[in-house]
C-alpha cells in the first residue's frame, strides 16, 4: 500500500511538472517537456537519501534500546531484534555503498557496461515537407532520446525506492512470510532493485541471451528489391518511416521490460494477479520489442525470404 501511494504522488508531481513546463515555455516541443520532467526528478534522489539517513538514525537508536531490553529480559526480547535494526540502520546510513553492493551483485564492477544496449539511429533521408511520413519521423526523432533518458532516470529512482523497501524489511519478523527478512518477496525486491540500477546492462544481457551480439538492431540497410520500388528516394523515405515506427516499438519495449521486474516482485510478495509467466512475458516481450529489427532479420532468414534488412 505504501508503494502505491508513492507511485501516485510521483505521477501527480510529474503531471504538474509537465503542465507548468508547457505553460512557461509554450514554444517547447514534446521532447523538451520530457527532459523537463526528468530534470524535475533530480531532487528526488536527495530526498530519498535524506529519508534513508533519518530512518538509519532511528533504527540505530532503537537497536541500542533493543539490546538493552534483551539484557534486561532475554525471554521477551530476542537478540536478533537489535541486530536486525543495527544492520538495517547501517545500510540506510551507508546508502551509496548499499547501492554499489546491490548493483555489483548482478554485474561485476569491472565488467559494468559490457552488456549495455545501443542503437544506430535514423537513416538520413530527405522527407516531403508537410507529409505524414515527415511528421512521424519528426515526432519520434524528437521524443526518442528524451524518453529514453526519462525512463532511465525513472528506473534509477525506482531502484532506490525498492532498495529502501528491501532494507526496511530486514527489521520484520520471519513469521511475515514472503515479506519477512528472508522471504522471497524481500529477496526479489533486492534483485529488482539491482536490475533497475543496471537498467542498460540488464536489458543488454537479455538481448544478448536471445540474439547474441546481434541485438539492438534498428537501422534498415535495405528495403524491397528494385523490381518493386525502383525510386531510390522513395525507398529511403519508406526506410526512415519504418525506423520511426520501430523506435516507438522500442520505447514500448523499454516500458514492458521495466514492468516485468515489478510484476516478478509482486508475485514474490504474494500479490494476487501477478504470476511468473506474466513477469517473464514482459521481460522477454520487451526484449523482442527493443530488438524488433534483429527479430525480423531472424524470421526472414528462417523463412529464406528477402526484402528488409536491419543493422
Amino acid at each position: 500500500m505504501w508503494n502505491k501511494h508513492i507511485c501516485k504522488i510521483a505521477l501527480l508531481a510529474a503531471l504538474f511538472t509537465v503542465a507548468s513546463s508547457v505553460d512557461a515555455h509554450a514554444g517547447q516541443k514534446l521532447g523538451d517537456v520530457l527532459i523537463n520532467v526528468k530534470d524535475s526528478w533530480g531532487g528526488l534522489t536527495g530526498i530519498l537519501s535524506t529519508i534513508a539517513y533519518i530512518f538509519g538514525c532511528i533504527l540505530a537508536i532503537t537497536g541500542i534500546f533493543k539490546f538493552k531490553d534483551h539484557v534486561d529480559n532475554p525471554a521477551q526480547t530476542k537478540l536478533s531484534e537489535g541486530i536486525k535494526r543495527m544492520l538495517a540502520g547501517g545500510m540506510f546510513l551507508s546508502l551509496p555503498f548499499a547501492i554499489r553492493a546491490v548493483r555489483g551483485s548482478l554485474f561485476d564492477g569491472a565488467a559494468m557496461g559490457d552488456n549495455k544496449f545501443t542503437n544506430s539511429g535514423f537513416t538520413n533521408a530527405s522527407l516531403s515537407a508537410g507529409g505524414l511520413d515527415k511528421m512521424v519521423v519528426d515526432v519520434m526523432s524528437n521524443i526518442a532520446g528524451p524518453a529514453e533518458v526519462m525512463l532511465t532516470a525513472f528506473t534509477y529512482i525506482a531502484a532506490i525506492g525498492l532498495l529502501l523497501v528491501g532494507i526496511s524489511r530486514l527489521t520484520k519478523r520471519v513469521e511475515e512470510g514472503p515479506r519477512g527478512p528472508g522471504g522471497a518477496g524481500t529477496i526479489t525486491t533486492f534483485l529488482a532493485s539491482g536490475a533497475l540500477f543496471s537498467f542498460g546492462d540488464s536489458m543488454g544481457t537479455f538481448a544478448n541471451s536471445v540474439f547474441g551480439t546481434g541485438g539492438n538492431a534498428l537501422k534498415t540497410t535495405s528495403l524491397v528489391s528494385n523490381t518493386v520500388i525502383t525510386d531510390n528516394d522513395d525507398r529511403e523515405r519508406i526506410q526512415t518511416v519504418i525506423e520511426g515506427v520501430m523506435v516507438f516499438v522500442m520505447l514500448v519495449g523499454y516500458i514492458a521490460f521495466i514492468r516485468g521486474w515489478f510484476v516478478l516482485r509482486a508475485f514474490a510478495d504474494g500479490q494476487q494477479g501477478a504470476t511468473v509467466a506474466q513477469g517473464l512475458t514482459f521481460l522477454f516481450g520487451g526484449t523482442l520489442a527493443i530488438n524488433l529489427g534483429e527479430l525480423i532479420n531472424v524470421i526472414m532468414r528462417t523463412a529464406n525470404v528477402t526484402g528488409l534488412s536491419f543493422t
